[in-house]
């Protein structure tokens, strides 16, 4: 029990930094547990016609739990992740939600001005939220922002390293030399 033993810095106000967990770290560990929820879902959908017939492995938060904790082999990202997995993984379902009713075809016209009502009233709370400060896609993290995370899944083929990769050129705002993924995936790997 690493965090157990883990001296805390009260006067931060960032969780990870109060736990001295560093950013590289929380970034893997939250990035991971969306990895896998899509993961799962996202093939629980191509696999099978009927999504009930789908093992229950693919299909609960339990399930997502443990195909992400088989992929950790760090302790500190292990406790991490135990400790931040189950805000991540509502979240990953809350926006695979809105994903597949986005990619539907049953929407009347009254549902999708009421979805737009919806996106616009989350992208100016995320606004004022962020008080003029530019963040990352990566960093601020709202159902919108877990939603463009899907397809980048997608796109990786379901590989965890492609799809951190695919996530820093998409998502990341920072010019290449403020953010290189290969110093970040060094800093992960070390």
């Amino acid at each position: 029990m690493i965090l157990k033993d883990r001296e805390f810095n009260h006067s931060k106000d960032a969780f990870h930094e109060a736990m001295n967990i560093p950013s590289y770290l929380r970034t893997k560990c939250r990035e991971r547990i969306f990895f896998t929820s899509f993961s799962n879902a996202l093939q629980r959908a191509e696999l099978f016609e009927d999504e009930d017939d789908a093992p229950k492995e693919m299909c609960t938060v339990t399930g997502d739990l443990q195909r992400c904790l088989k992929m950790i082999t760090d302790p500190l990202e292990y406790e991490y992740t135990l400790l931040t997995f189950y805000g991540h993984q509502r979240m990953a379902m809350e926006a695979y939600g809105k994903y597949k009713y986005l990619k539907s075809n049953d929407k009347s016209k009254e549902d999708k001005l009421k979805l737009s009502i919806i996106n616009l009233i989350e992208e100016l709370r995320s606004k004022d939220d962020d008080d003029d400060q530019e963040e990352d896609e990566i960093d601020n993290i709202t159902v919108n922002t877990a939603i463009k995370r899907i397809s980048i899944v997608k796109d990786s083929i379901y590989n965890f390293d492609t799809y951190l990769k695919l996530l820093s050129k998409k998502l990341s705002s920072r010019k290449d030399d403020d953010f290189n993924v290969d110093d970040f995936l060094k800093d992960i790997f070390d």
